[in-house]
């Protein structure tokens, strides 16, 4: 039987041989049978595949879990703008126009969840391209249009962290973060747990460290 887990190198490690996994069958395989959506390390659920994040931030964003996003007029998924297609598109409770963007965040140590991960060729090179140029464009269209909420949104996927931060190990990427972050990006973390069933469940939302 072969399964994709649909998570990129970051999420690859936390989906080796031997590992506890919660996965779904695909009704019409083309390469793999299954997908690969939880894995379990040390007694603690982990959801590896990116998308569910989208799935988590749409429900949370209906059912006003995140503080500077309640009582949404409008949300619409995936909206082309410059180059990129950003996950959300909206309108918020004060008729000001949002773009926000969703990261999973999988990866934790001693407590401490961290993103960006994954394999590169060098040191120097950007872990993630995509998610800098996510970064970089939601930062030039805040500076075209001061008035539209820009958001990134990382999406802690584990219970047993207790902070974020974005990673020291792409320096690149992080100066980025914290440069759109002081031009008006707006940097949000949301934490879920995860049941062996399948469930996850909002814990809290999540300071975003450097």
């Amino acid at each position: 039987m072969s399964a994709a887990s649909g998570a990129g190198a970051a999420c690859a490690r936390r989906c080796e041989k031997d590992s506890i996994v919660y996965l779904t069958q695909i009704e019409k395989p083309k390469q793999c049978s299954h997908v690969i959506h939880l894995s379990e390390i040390n007694n603690t659920i982990i959801c590896i595949h990116p998308k569910n994040g989208e799935k988590i931030v749409e429900h949370c964003l209906k059912n006003n879990y995140m503080t500077t996003l309640k009582d949404l007029k409008v949300i619409r998924h995936e909206k082309q703008i410059l180059n990129s297609r950003f996950d959300f598109l909206g309108i918020d409770k004060n008729n000001q126009y949002f773009i926000l963007e969703v990261k999973s965040v999988p990866l934790c140590k001693d407590g401490v969840s961290y993103f960006p991960e994954g394999y590169r060729k060098k040191k120097t090179d950007v872990i993630s391209p995509r998610a800098l140029k996510h970064i970089q464009e939601l930062q030039e269209i805040k500076f075209h249009c001061n008035d539209v909420r820009t958001i990134m949104c990382f999406v802690v996927q584990r219970s047993d962290s207790k902070t974020f931060k974005i990673s020291d190990n792409d320096k690149i990427y992080k100066d980025a973060v914290f440069e759109a972050k002081n031009k008006g990006v707006e940097l949000l973390a949301i934490q879920i747990n995860w049941t062996k069933d399948g469930k996850g469940y909002f814990i809290n939302e999540m300071n975003v460290e450097f």
